[in-house]
């Protein structure tokens, strides 16, 4: 397909899954339009499914809101240059920090964004401010965004819930971030992203979140304060660029097993997992031990689906030794092992 086909891209800044689609359209050089949601409710209406962004148009009119299956239609569509390595054990530990990103990452932003009064105050003003502008209230907004802030603070709070950032989780999402913040610094002091010299998916859904997280006071502080080595890659990755060669599974470990075996073992695959098996029982609520403390949320089909699905990616890579021993070593593979 010619790389000057024009796309079109329905989002909003405060959405890391909108911006995470619009890093990649502008990796690879894609001409496309950037649609405000709030500006534009009759188009978001008669093309969403579900009330999420981003909503993405091809040419031909259709539309998808998934991130993930955005990017692989992109990689598909316009294969170079690619986000994915050619090394098998690579492209799957990318896949698995993309998804990792997308559904732990955003927990742990949620948690800040919500539930300080700072990031609070500051989210809920921009949303306001977007709101009110994209229904054209004129010179009425001077009243119209405070009110809407307080309602969107009011909604917002109660859905925390949901995304696992209650009272009872809230010291394990603290600890994971400031360990993910830690072990990200330790890694990207020694190359520009997460694989070598070039952006893989693995960036992408890692960052979409973090990005996220900076623009909102509780993080930019704490990844200011101890990870400007982070801070660089997330300013990077807004407009991310082939700077060199993915780098050898093997000069990549010593930084980046620990990040897989101190956050997406314990955490996202171990919650994933639970999440999938309570699905699957019919549980609306799943609960499980992550290092000794109780987590729960509600149950959700979308990741339980997620996980399947890389569950099959696994099983066509799992021809590399050298992936078998990373996945042992990190104590992730018995989560991506086929259950009875």
């Amino acid at each position: 397909m010619s790389r000057t086909a024009n796309y079109r891209l329905m989002g909003r800044p405060e959405s890391g899954y909108s911006v995470k689609v619009r890093s990649a359209l502008r990796f690879k050089n894609l001409p496309f339009e950037w649609i405000d949601r709030f500006a534009n409710d009759s188009l978001f209406k008669a093309h969403a499914k579900v009330p999420l962004i981003p909503l993405f148009f091809l040419q031909d009119g259709s539309a998808i809101q998934d991130s993930t299956p955005i990017l692989e239609q992109l990689e598909q569509r316009h294969p170079e240059p690619s986000l994915h390595p050619q090394d098998p054990a690579l492209r799957f530990l990318s896949e698995l920090m993309e998804e990792y990103g997308d559904e732990w990452g955003n927990k742990l932003m949620f948690h800040y964004r919500w539930g300080y009064p700072a990031d609070q105050q500051r989210r809920g003003r921009t949303l306001a401010q977007g709101i009110v502008e994209g229904k054209g209230f004129g010179w009425a907004s001077l009243v119209a965004t405070p009110i809407m802030k307080r309602m969107i603070i009011k909604r917002m709070i109660p859905r925390m819930a949901f995304a696992g950032a209650n009272d009872n989780n809230a010291p394990i999402l603290v600890e994971s971030f400031a360990a993910l913040v830690d072990m990200l610094e330790a890694h990207l002091k020694q190359r520009p992203y997460l694989f070598g010299s070039r952006p893989a998916f693995g960036d992408f859904g890692l960052w979409g979140q973090l990005w996220q997280a900076w623009i909102d006071p509780s993080c930019e502080k704490i990844l200011n304060d101890r990870a400007p080595s982070v801070v660089a890659w997330i300013k990077r990755m807004d407009h991310p660029l082939v700077e060199g060669d993915f780098e050898p599974l093997d000069s990549l470990a010593p930084t980046l097993k620990p990040l897989y075996e101190r956050e997406i073992a314990p955490h996202f695959l171990a919650w994933s997992q639970a999440n999938a098996k309570a699905w699957a029982a019919g549980e609306k609520t799943t609960e499980l031990t992550m290092e000794g403390r109780r987590y729960y949320q509600n149950t959700f089909k979308y990741p339980a689906g997620s996980l399947q699905i890389l569950v099959n990616k696994y099983q066509d890579a799992k021809h590399d030794a050298g992936l078998i021993d990373f996945l042992r070593d990190t104590h992730c593979l018995p989560y991506l092992e086929p259950q009875p």
